[in-house]
């Protein structure tokens, strides 16, 4: 059995992440012209994502606040070297957050295909005995 929902929260996780990365790179670059059109893409699929998987508004921000304070920068150029060192730490910290929530639908996944072999199993063993 394989359960869509699952395999498209899997693909939806990735194709953000591939985001993720392209907005980070982004920011790297100083990309100014750049920079507000992709947040406002990645903050959209971030929203989609989440809905996909059912993680409530508030939730979102509580489990993954570094993401959200990224999300609401307004320009690169205008940053104090103090919040650029802050930022800095909340992209390592949302990439930790995003790589686990991607291992934890993949481990969902591999448990969930785990079991039907097991109930596969199961049923052949209960006909063999008939």
């Amino acid at each position: 059995m394989i359960d869509r929902k699952l395999e498209e929260n899997i693909k939806k996780a990735k194709g953000f992440m591939e985001i993720w990365g392209n907005f980070r790179r982004t920011f790297k670059n100083n990309d100014e012209k750049n920079f507000l059109p992709t947040k406002t893409l990645v903050n959209s699929r971030y929203d989609d994502l989440m809905d996909s998987i059912g993680e409530k508004p508030i939730k979102r921000f509580t489990k993954n606040e570094p993401l959200y304070n990224i999300l609401s920068l307004e320009n690169l150029s205008m940053m104090s070297d103090g919040r650029l060192k802050s930022i800095e730490k909340d992209w390592e910290d949302s990439s930790v957050y995003l790589f686990s929530l991607l291992d934890r639908l993949e481990r969902k996944k591999r448990r969930i295909e785990g079991f039907n072999r097991f109930f596969f199993l199961l049923k052949n063993v209960i006909r063999g005995k008939r």
